[in-house]
Order: C-alpha cells, then sequence, then structure tokens
C-alpha cells in the first residue's frame, strides 16, 4: 500500500509532468474504479477529455488533479495502484485500468495487478473535494500541514488513544499506515500501546522528529514513482522488506538499534505492529 510519503513523490511527480497539459483521450478498461463517483465510463471519459490540468495536490494518500473548470480528477491508489509515464502510442499493459492521454503527446497508465483493483479515480467538484471522497479535513497531513512540536503535542494529548491506532486512524492522522506507523514509532523507541496522552515532552519531541526524519527517508528511498518500470513494493515476492525499512517486515531479525529479535503483535482483527521489545516503551 501507497502511503504518504510515496504518494508525495508521485504528486510532485506529476506536477511536473502533467500540470499545464490538456487531456486529449481517456480509456477506461475495469468499470468498477470509476465508482462510486460515476454511473459508468463515459461519464468519467466526459468530464476529462479537453480539461487542462492546474494543480496537483494531494491530501494523505490521494492525489487530486485541479482541472480548469472548477473541478479535479481524484485518484485514490488502493492497496497496490501505481502510475506510469508512457509515450502515447504505447499499448497498455494487461493490468492496465485507465489511459490518458495529452494534446501535446505522452500519457499517463494507471494500473494494479490485483484481480480485483482497488483504485479509483473519479472527476468531483474541487471545493468540495475531500467531502466527496470521505476524507476529514481536520485529519493531522504531517507533510502539509507542517506543525510545530508543540502543536504536534497538543494534538497527541487531545487525541487520547496508543499510539499505533492514532498514526493510522485516517480521521485523525491523513495517509500514515501500517508501514510508516511502525517505522515511525521505531525511530522514536516508543511502544505501540503507549497511551499518546501521558507522552512526556522528551518523548513528544522525539516522535516529532521521528516523523519529520522517517518521512523524508521514505521520499528519498521512494525515487521517482512515475518512471519506475514497476513499483518498488514495500515488501518484496520472497517477504523481505526494503532496505530503507528499519523495523517493518523483519520479525525475527535483530533490532539494528539493540540486536534483539523484532516482534510482531497482533493489535487486533487485522491490525498488526512490528516492534522491538528491548528498546521501545
Amino acid at each position: 500500500m501507497l502511503e504518504l510519503p510515496e504518494v508525495e513523490v508521485l504528486r510532485r511527480d506529476l506536477e511536473k509532468e502533467v500540470v499545464g497539459k490538456r487531456v486529449k483521450d481517456v480509456s477506461v478498461e475495469t468499470a468498477g474504479i470509476v465508482r462510486p463517483f460515476h454511473r459508468n465510463r463515459p461519464e468519467l471519459v466526459k468530464a476529462l477529455e479537453g480539461r487542462k490540468v492546474d494543480a496537483a495536490r494531494r491530501r494523505g494518500r490521494t492525489i487530486f488533479l485541479d482541472l480548469d473548470d472548477a473541478t479535479s480528477l481524484v485518484i485514490d491508489p488502493g492497496e497496490g495502484g501505481s502510475l506510469h509515464k508512457q509515450t502515447a502510442s504505447e499499448t497498455p499493459g494487461p493490468h492496465t485500468h485507465l489511459v490518458m492521454t495529452f494534446t501535446t503527446g505522452g500519457a499517463l497508465h494507471l494500473s494494479e495487478e490485483a484481480e480485483e483493483p482497488t483504485i479509483r479515480v473519479g472527476v468531483v467538484d474541487t471545493e468540495t473535494a475531500l467531502e466527496t471522497v470521505g476524507l476529514s479535513p481536520d485529519a493531522l497531513d504531517l507533510f502539509d500541514d507542517n506543525p510545530t512540536w508543540m502543536e504536534f503535542g497538543r494534538f497527541l494529548a487531545a487525541a487520547d488513544k496508543p499510539l499505533k491506532l492514532l498514526l493510522i486512524d485516517p480521521d485523525l492522522m491523513a495517509g500514515i499506515g501500517p508501514v510508516y506507523s511502525d517505522e515511525i514509532l521505531w525511530e522514536a523507541g516508543l511502544r505501540h500501546d503507549h497511551p499518546s496522552s501521558t507522552l512526556s515532552t522528551q518523548e513528544v519531541r522525539r516522535l516529532y522528529r521521528a516523523t519529520q526524519e522517517v518521512i523524508v527517508a521514505a521520499m528519498k528511498a521512494a525515487g521517482s514513482t512515475l518512471d519506475d518500470v514497476e513499483y518498488e513494493q514495500i515488501i518484496d515476492d520472497e517477504g523481505e522488506a526494503a532496505e530503507h525499512l528499519r523495523v517493518y517486515g523483519r520479525a525475527g531479525k535483530p533490532c539494528s538499534r539493540c540486536r534483539r529479535p523484532i516482534v510482531r503483535t497482533r493489535i487486533k482483527k487485522g491490525v498488526y505492529t512490528y516492534h522491538c521489545e528491548q528498546c521501545m516503551i
């Protein structure tokens, strides 16, 4: 699953590659990806063709391409969606669900290998885009909102939840999921079940610094998402975690800080955390 760092890299790539361009043709191979925004594929095509892309924005894990008629193309990458830059004549691959070409040349291919794709796209009114997509306007986006550590501390105290559940709650935190919540907590040396309202000033500052360092490092590791032939997944086919990850996906391997084995713990149904029982308090 793409999380905030990878999606921000994707947004920057789109800002360079498609902002200022006008959509020529749109082809939707899979009808399901346009729901719940449209009744059918032609409705999306009609809303996109001929429109110019004015801006590329992101909120959490969702991309918004603002168009020149006060509407926005919403791109939700779902569990494993990816966007790739192609030539206008490139034949779509077997897992490509949408192709968008531009009048000045070039194309974007939206793909996902899942049997039933989880990506969603649609054109919505820009002014009410967040509400239409179901994103909380009050959720904290650590990159876009860029709070001070004192503001972050007040946010943590008011939330009053176990840290892992707070970080992955989309109503409270935008764009952080299972991967980077674990990475942030390991970097800060804080347990997943540590109540956010009981953090000391020093712990708040450690957690705040960890959010900044982990997000920046992950963005550097993501490279250029549009130029990748295949998206570099967090966990590869053999179950190995990506090199830039310190704890997620590394159950049984030694903690790089204290050498104790990393543990995978079930928090609740469908929610797990990777952590070190020795050096996370």
